[in-house]
Parts: C-alpha cells; structure tokens; sequence
C-alpha cells in the first residue's frame, strides 16, 4: 500500500535542485516520513511510496526556506498533487532562519522565517547531495 505526491515548487531561478520532503503528524512535529527527489527546470517533482494518511507536508532546498501544507490527504494508489509555491531563497546553513549567518547573496529575504521552523530535525539528507546526479538512489522514493 502506497501513495504518491506530485509536487510543484516556484525556483525562482535556482534551476534544477533536490527538494527534501518531510511528512508530519497534523499540527504536531512529529516526523513520520523523509523524502528526496530532484525538480526538473519547471519545479515538479515526484515522491512515490508514502503510507496512505494524512500528513502536514513540508518541503525544502538546501538553501531555501521551508514551505508547510498542512492536511494533506494521500489515498492509497491514488496520486496527490500540491503546488507549494515559491522557494524563498537565502538559508545557506539550513536552520530554517535567514540571519546573519546566511549574510550577503539574499538581501531579498532578509530576516526570514520558513513555514516550518521549531519543526524539529535534520532538513539535509546527505544521500541526497545538490546538485542531484543523475539516477540517484534514493531519488523520488520515501526513504525515512
């Protein structure tokens, strides 16, 4: 038994990069699942492999801030599809804060907050390094 989410994010000229995927709980931080797959040039991605449940779904570049849809209902065999909207780019140490420490390359997002901060754990999955190459292992499938 297993879903499927049909992701789309704005780039906002970042290209191609991997997208972590982190599934919770509702209203909690409880993780439930972890996922990586790469955009193409459009921003769509693809996560196979998720239990059917309802999640808040967050998701998140290496250097962006994260973005929270909350309830997000995945039926088995069924795919769900969800527009996250634009990367807001500028969290070059992946707290999930632009400050001081990402200082410099984006005075667009200054002083910044992701949609999902206090959500505990680690955003960065080092199976899935950025600039995604190709046919990577771990891409597109659930694997936490």
């Amino acid at each position: 038994m297993s879903a499927t989410l049909d992701g789309n994010v704005g780039l906002c000229g970042l290209g191609r990069v991997n997208i972590v995927v982190r599934f919770f709980t509702p209203n909690t931080q409880t993780e439930v699942m972890k996922a990586c797959a790469p955009t193409d040039a459009d921003g769509d991605f693809t996560i196979y492999g998720i239990t059917p449940g309802i999640y808040d779904v967050g998701v998140k570049t290496d250097n962006s801030l994260s973005i929270l849809k909350q309830d997000e209902e995945f039926t088995d065999e069924e795919t769900t599809e969800i527009n996250f909207g634009d990367l807001k780019r500028g969290d070059l140490n992946a707290d999930d804060f632009i400050d001081g420490s990402d200082y410099g390359p984006m005075g667009d997002n200054w002083n910044a907050w992701g949609d999902c901060i206090g959500y505990s754990g680690d955003w960065l999955i080092p199976q899935c390094p950025s600039p995604p190459p190709a046919g990577g292992a771990c891409y597109g499938y659930v694997i936490s």
